[in-house]
Formats: C-alpha cells, sequence, structure tokens
C-alpha cells in the first residue's frame, strides 16, 4: 500500500478529478446550444407558422456550435490549468542536475 501511496501524488489526483470534471460538463456544453435552438426555433415556427423549417436550421446551428464551444472552453481551460510543455521539460531539466 505504502508503495501505491508513492505513486499516486497528490497533484496527479487533483488533476485526475479535474478532468473528470471537466469532461462531465462537456456533455452539456454540446446539449444545451441544440436544446435552446430547438427551443426559440419551435418558438418562432409557431409565431410564424413555417413548422418546421426554423427549428431545422436553428437546430442545426445549435449542433454545429455545441462542440466549436466545448473544444475552445476545454483548450482555454487546459491551457489555465497546466504549465506548457516547455516550462516541464526546462523544471525537470533542472531536476536532473
Amino acid at each position: 500500500m505504502q508503495k501505491w501511496r508513492n505513486l499516486v501524488k497528490q497533484q496527479d489526483v487533483r488533476d485526475m478529478s479535474y478532468g473528470c470534471a471537466l469532461a462531465s460538463q462537456v456533455g452539456l456544453v454540446i446539449a444545451l446550444p441544440t436544446l435552446i435552438g430547438l427551443s426559440v426555433g419551435y418558438w418562432l415556427d409557431m409565431r410564424l407558422d413555417t413548422l418546421p423549417w426554423i427549428a431545422l436550421a436553428l437546430t442545426a446551428v445549435g449542433a454545429v456550435l455545441g462542440p466549436v464551444i466545448a473544444y475552445r472552453w476545454v483548450t482555454t481551460a487546459m491551457r489555465h490549468r497546466f504549465p506548457p510543455r516547455e516550462q516541464v521539460e526546462q523544471a525537470e531539466e533542472g531536476n536532473q542536475d
């Protein structure tokens, strides 16, 4: 058990839990624009009597925007959370000396 505790550092556990929390939120970030597009499109279709065309168009827009928003959000979050690879490599080289 002591060997396991030495292998898993506290920072590794925090990084894993951060990654799991981020991954669990990505589904919502993808689904919400699609559902909002569908809802707004349906409401507009009811008002303008054009069912289902606006709902289909806005649902498609939401389905395209959802993954784009998720990608940008995850890359920004990871960039803020983890240092660039060059800094990590320099720190490792400094520890080896």
